[in-house]
């Protein structure tokens, strides 16, 4: 039974006192509107409708079942309507959370864009370490980095991010470059600190793979501190490339070991496992997936093609 379907006919029916009129206005036939009826009454175990030959007049339970019955349908039009308007002109308010790092340098600007090209929609960003509850926490999604563990979210890829090893021709010039992942454990390296540190980095070259202890006077879990430490000359460390493409394509940045590769990261937004996806977040995995696509193409080519 369509039992939405059915609560409409009973309204109308109980309205016009009349199966045939209620029918009319439907588009029914009489006999589709009194199974319907019918149908709902099976199922609710009451009788909602007393019919004889001349009329129809409700019951003490349609009494009682029609100003409710009125009441959801009205709201199924209501809910109806608001996400017709949002599709035609997407508005409300979006909560996404991310690790400061990916949220300030990869998708505040983008979200700056976003909201520009979208002025009916608010953003509410959440910049933390701590791995929300997305339903609990009322988020409608959150930004991961790196493989994602095994969940019931539902996962959307959003880019790949090329990461390499670089260095300040200065650095290079005082310390020497490396010619092989053996040589990083006598150099400076700035070293990321995350849940997975470990104090080491892992470069690969084709099947081979080498995992190198590092050590360094700066810890931090900043791209952006990062790469000014580089800049100024404080050691190595491993980048993504759309963060330090300028400084590679102007020299200002080396390459370092470039025949091995560092690793390639993964940006993903999560959201909860739920069959209706808001149009105005549909809008933003859309949004951020391509422009994020884009400045990674525009990173590989002001960098120009990269050894390995």
């Amino acid at each position: 039974m369509d039992q939405l379907r059915a609560m409409t006919v009973f309204v109308e029916v109980a309205k016009a006192a009349s199966f045939r009129a209620a029918a009319a206005r439907l588009s029914l036939s009489a006999t589709a509107a009194s199974r319907l009826v019918g149908e709902l009454e099976a199922h609710l175990g009451v009788t909602l409708l007393n019919r004889t030959t001349r009329k129809v007049g409700l019951t003490e339970a349609g009494l009682a079942y029609l100003p409710r019955a009125e009441a959801v349908l009205s709201e199924v039009e209501r809910m109806d309507a608001a996400l017709g308007a949002e599709a035609s002109v997407p508005s409300g308010k979006l909560r996404i959370t991310s690790p400061p790092s990916v949220g300030a340098e990869f998708i505040a600007p983008v979200v700056v864009d976003f909201l520009d090209a979208h002025p009916q929609i608010d953003m509410e960003l959440d910049f933390s370490e701590r791995l929300v509850d997305l339903v609990e926490d009322r988020f409608d999604a959150a930004i991961r980095s790196g493989e994602l563990a095994s969940s019931s979210l539902i996962a959307h890829r959003i880019v790949e991010m090329r990461y390499v090893l670089c260095a300040s021709p200065g650095y290079l010039a005082a310390h020497g470059t490396p010619a092989a992942p053996e040589d990083l454990s006598s150099h400076a390296c700035i070293h990321w600190r995350g849940p997975s540190s470990d104090g080491s980095w892992t470069l690969f070259r084709g099947a081979a793979r080498v995992t190198v202890p590092v050590r360094g006077r700066l810890l931090v879990n900043s791209h952006a501190v990062e790469r000014d430490a580089l800049l100024r000359g404080l050691g190595l460390a491993i980048l993504p490339l759309i963060s330090v493409h300028e400084d590679v394509a102007t020299g200002r940045l080396v390459l370092v070991l470039g025949d091995w590769e560092a690793r390639y990261g993964a940006l993903s937004l999560v959201r909860p496992p739920t069959a209706f996806m808001p149009y105005k977040l549909r809008l933003f995995i859309d949004f951020i997936t391509a422009e994020l696509r884009r400045r990674v193409r525009v990173a590989e080519a002001d960098a120009g093609p990269l050894p390995g």
